[in-house]
């Protein structure tokens, strides 16, 4: 479904990717662990036209993105969930998640309305419509960011490490809906460090150090018997 070949990513003259080669299949669930700076939200906002590749390509489904026209039809189609919820503070819950399908895909307000609530409703928020997100707590304004993301109706959806900015004890009612939203057969590539939620729903992890994929496989086999050193260092300082 989502391919990238030989990427490469500079800010000037410091290179944060080298030559990343990943692929993502439709209905498949891969997780990008990392330390911080090792280019796993890169990752991410290359794929999403975010940022800008110096060389090689990225495609989705079968055709390169590299150009506006191509990566608007990708956008369309391939949703993200940022660490920072990036709500409009000026709009209600409702309001917030009616946006995309009403300005982007022309859909009638009523019916937007409709799907919102419905949205809203899947996330837990039922009540909630009405609030702004500065009523709401943070893991409730993740839970809009994500309803928002799916009511574009997505192929895909990208996670850039949706529970870090989140107090402790609200990272479990973003999970629970992240892996409800997996278990419907959405694609998804999550950077996190949420290892339990790794485990338990990726089908592929991939481990990346200093802009280099130096890892992938199985939840078990990157988790319980890592073969490059790096990752094994890096597990063995979050797993204790």
């Amino acid at each position: 479904m989502i391919e990238l070949n030989q990427v490469n990513k500079s800010y000037g003259k410091h290179q944060v990717l080298f030559d990343i080669d990943l692929t993502i299949a439709k209905r498949e669930k891969v997780v990008i662990l990392g330390p911080s700076g090792s280019g796993k939200s890169t990752v991410l906002r290359c794929i999403n036209g975010l940022e800008t590749i110096q060389s090689g390509d990225i495609r989705y489904e079968g055709a390169s993105v590299i150009g506006d026209k191509a990566m608007r039809r990708m956008r369309l189609e391939v949703g993200m969930v940022f660490q920072r919820f990036h709500l409009f503070p000026h709009r209600t819950a409702l309001e917030n998640v009616m946006e995309g399908p009403i300005w982007v895909k022309r859909m009638k307000k009523q019916e937007a309305r409709e799907l919102a609530a419905d949205l809203l409703a899947k996330v837990g928020l039922s009540g909630k419509e009405d609030s702004y997100p500065g009523k709401l707590s943070g893991g409730q304004q993740q839970r809009v960011a994500i309803a928002r993301s799916l009511a574009m109706q997505p192929k895909a959806i990208l996670f850039d490490e949706p529970t870090s900015a989140l107090d402790p004890e609200l990272v479990g009612e973003v999970l629970s809906v992240m892996k409800e939203v997996a278990a419907e057969g959405m694609s998804m590539v999550v950077v996190t460090h949420e290892i339990g939620f790794a485990r338990e729903v990726a089908d592929r992890i991939v481990f990346m150090d200093q802009g280099k994929v130096i890892e992938t496989g199985t939840p078990e086999e990157i988790l319980d018997r890592p073969q490059h050193v790096r990752t094994q260092s890096f597990l063995s300082r979050i797993l204790k």
